[in-house]
């Protein structure tokens, strides 16, 4: 009988936790509704923090699409991504598993390529995971 009390306890404890991690369908609407307006690191940012529960299919997709976007067109602006990924080394990580063999195979060489050739000393290491994972996604293409 304690056991099974504890064990109701502990259900009762940890299902909202568990729950926290599902994307409702209004999360997904607006996740939906935002991604294809990603237009910063800032804005990625924060749409990680507010959706990265919703990170499958299309919005995930829209999140690769944006990062590369960035990357490909924007390079310029790599100094804020590390400095977000400094700061949130999760979002780092996040970003790197969005550069993915659902882009096109071009922009993932453009970025293997900029990053290789055309990084700041202070981003070095991050240049090299971004050549790292845009080859990758190369060769699973």
């Amino acid at each position: 009988m304690i056991k099974s009390a504890i064990v109701l306890l502990m259900i009762a404890f940890i299902s909202p936790f568990v729950q926290a991690g599902e994307c409702a369908k209004p999360e997904a609407d607006a996740a939906e509704m935002t991604v294809d307006n990603l237009k910063t690191w800032a804005s990625v940012y924060d749409n990680y923090v507010r959706y990265q529960q919703c990170d499958e299919g299309s919005i995930g997709e829209g999140h690769s699409e944006a990062i590369i976007r960035l990357l490909v067109d924007h390079w310029n602006e790599l100094p804020t991504l590390e400095a977000l990924a400094k700061q949130h080394p999760p979002f780092a990580d996040w970003v790197l598993s969005h550069i993915d063999s659902t882009l096109n195979a071009d922009d993932l060489e453009k970025a293997a390529n900029t990053a290789q050739s055309q990084c700041p000393l202070s981003d070095a290491g991050l240049c090299q995971k971004i050549a790292a994972a845009a080859l990758h996604a190369v060769a699973e293409n």
